[in-house]
């Protein structure tokens, strides 16, 4: 005989209260306050610049004390925004429930391709670049080249990194390629989980001249490019150069130390006592000390050149030799 499920009704608990309210700066009041690094933060500043450019966007969510006062549960920047703004009131969604985490635990940011595809649509729809600028906190041409970063690309491609952490890099290197290959990088990088720009320039390096774009440069341009270049290979050898005389100084001071260790624990194990001691109690670290001692043994005694066969017979080398 089968189980009969029964399933009851529940009232669903209702997360906020149905209206939004204004509420003065001065009786809000945090859990704890913001890192002081925050307000020098470029995420910050953004904020804030968003504020001053077009108003909140977002309400702050809080909820209520007994005190009367209320506890802000997400939005403590913004609120710290307003109050930079010197704005004395802010609008709030009150919460039933305190619940700390769920707010940001689900927003989805914007990746670099997404926030390319807005400002260009934003530019498309009549929106001043100046306006995006003040808006987002960043100057004009840096507008200017995120609104372009996904030109060339196919849409196939698009589709397919629209929704990954990309770096602006690996566009600007498919860009290079033609739309088929654009398509192939962009699967062959989804099957490897790697979004990298150097993954997308060895794709490129891997790619015949085919499946590039051919572009016209002028000398000029291209002589721009090689000096460019030339600096760049200049400060990266200059910066290797540091490199790797620091290493070899670390590398003298360590040799140091391994040769001075390596010498103790010899005599260490050259000590009957103490090495009967050690094979007793701690024959882990007993192997591990005879085993550096033998080391350093071997590496105090004097390489033996290889003779040949007919070196060790060199006194009956003339009785071999015909008469007269």
């Amino acid at each position: 005989m089968n189980d009969v499920i029964v399933l009851t009704k529940s009232a669903l608990k209702v997360a906020f209260e149905p209206e939004t309210i204004v509420l003065a700066l001065d009786v809000l009041k945090t859990g704890r306050p913001l890192v002081p690094t925050v307000f020098t933060s470029k995420k910050f500043l953004q904020v804030v610049a968003s504020i001053a450019a077009i108003g909140l966007v977002e309400p702050v969510v809080v909820i209520r004390d007994e005190d009367g006062r209320f506890r802000v549960l997400d939005g403590r920047m913004r609120v710290e925004a307003l109050r930079r703004l010197q704005k004395s009131e802010v609008l709030c969604l009150v919460a039933t429930d305190d619940e700390t985490y769920t707010y940001n635990k689900h927003i989805n940011r914007l990746t670099t391709a997404q926030d390319s595809r807005m400002i260009a649509r934003a530019i498309e729809h009549g929106v001043p670049r100046e306006r995006i600028a003040a808006v987002l906190g960043i100057d004009t041409e840096t507008v200017r080249r995120r609104s372009t970063l996904m030109n060339g690309i196919c849409p196939e491609a698009y589709e397919l990194l629209a929704p990954k952490v990309c770096p602006g890099t690996t566009f600007a290197a498919l860009r290079r390629m033609t739309a088929m290959r654009q398509l192939e990088a962009a699967e062959l990088m989804c099957g490897q989980n790697n979004f990298g720009s150097t993954f997308a320039r060895a794709i490129l390096a891997a790619s015949t001249p085919e499946q590039l774009v051919t572009k016209r440069r002028s000398a000029q341009h291209t002589h721009n490019e090689l000096a460019a270049q030339l600096a760049r290979m200049e400060r990266e050898l200059g910066k290797l150069q540091i490199r790797v005389g620091g290493t070899e100084e670390m590398y003298g001071i360590e040799h140091l130390h391994l040769a001075v260790t390596s010498s103790y624990i010899a005599n260490l194990m050259r000590n009957v006592s103490i090495a009967t001691w050690l094979r007793l109690r701690f024959p882990e670290y007993f192997a591990q000390m005879e085993r550096s001692a033998k080391q350093m043994e071997s590496a105090k005694e004097p390489r033996r050149t290889m003779k040949l066969p007919y070196e060790r017979k060199s006194k009956s080398l003339p009785a071999m030799l015909p008469p007269g």
